[in-house]
């Protein structure tokens, strides 16, 4: 299961740059070590603006999942946190 994040600008260049001197940036990589979970980029090496701020946390269930996103979506860089859909056939 995957966590679909989406961070503002701002945050995501510095967690891009592994940098943590804005508190969103420091308060996200705080829950994430707590929770044992990595950010992952989503477009991984995208200069567009939009993209670069996506990422995905891989998760096992989907009670894990509920928790974690409660969490994201109270720290101020997270603009958007939500499980995606599990793939389907057309």
């Amino acid at each position: 299961m995957q966590i679909v994040v989406q961070l503002a600008a701002g945050t995501a260049r510095l967690f891009q740059q592994q940098r943590r001197d804005e508190a969103a940036a420091s308060e996200l990589a705080q829950v994430l070590a707590q929770s044992g979970l990595a950010l992952q980029a989503l477009h991984p090496g995208s200069s567009d603006p939009v993209l670069s701020g996506f990422f995905h946390i891989d998760v096992q269930d989907q009670d894990s999942a509920a928790r974690v996103i409660e969490r994201l979506l109270q720290i101020g860089g997270v603009q958007a946190a939500y499980l995606k859909p599990r793939d389907e056939a057309p």
